[in-house]
């Protein structure tokens, strides 16, 4: 297989219970594998069961939290990791560290390194240290003078880029349109050289 890891990112968004990773529960996963020259090549999303969820009020409200359906779609964590790797190593040699890409990112990494701490599993020996955030790179957007200074949020990034996102706060919904922010801002990138 052709070396990707200069071409090549998996694009990553969490559905959480809260914002402490030690804490809250993580409910899902949605990964979108995206490459330079082919673009958006497969995407997957796992949802994680727990014996005991612990979700915020606000959480609940920000991601419709339903514990019946989750549940019915729902595996266990050990079971996710497995398929979570055999997933990404269908698309990135085994020898090599994945790099990891998204919006506001060390979030999704933190729940990320987390859960698999909790499998006795070691985030580090799988994904590289590197990632590209879509925040910064609009925020350097912004600094450069290349786009308005009224994008303060993702949501502010998806209308001024025109991305419409089919489900909010759904972690593959995200995840797809986050890599849509991420293509038109390299456009935009390559249309000012």
């Amino acid at each position: 297989m052709k070396n990707h890891s200069n071409e090549r990112f998996a694009f990553i968004d969490t559905e959480t219970g809260g914002v402490l990773p030690e804490k809250h529960s993580l409910l899902s996963i949605g990964i979108v594998i995206w490459d330079l020259s082919e673009g958006i090549i497969a995407q997957k999303e796992f949802y994680i069961k727990s014996k005991r969820y612990i979700v915020t009020k606000e959480a609940k409200k920000i991601n419709k939290f339903d514990r019946a359906w989750h549940d019915k779609v729902a595996e266990e964590p050990s079971i996710v990791i497995e398929k979570l790797l055999s997933f990404l190593f269908d698309y990135f040699p085994r020898d090599t560290f994945i790099p990891l890409a998204g919006h506001n990112v060390q979030f999704d990494i933190n729940f990320l390194k987390t859960f698999f701490k909790k499998q006795n599993r070691s985030y580090n020996q799988y994904f590289s240290h590197r990632v590209i955030d879509t925040y910064s790179v609009y925020k350097t957007l912004i600094l450069s003078n290349l786009i308005s200074e009224n994008i303060n949020s993702s949501h502010d990034a998806f209308s001024y880029f025109n991305i419409q996102v089919a489900q909010r706060h759904n972690a593959l919904s995200d995840c797809t349109a986050t890599v849509k922010l991420y293509e038109s801002m390299i456009n935009l990138i390559k249309s000012k050289s």
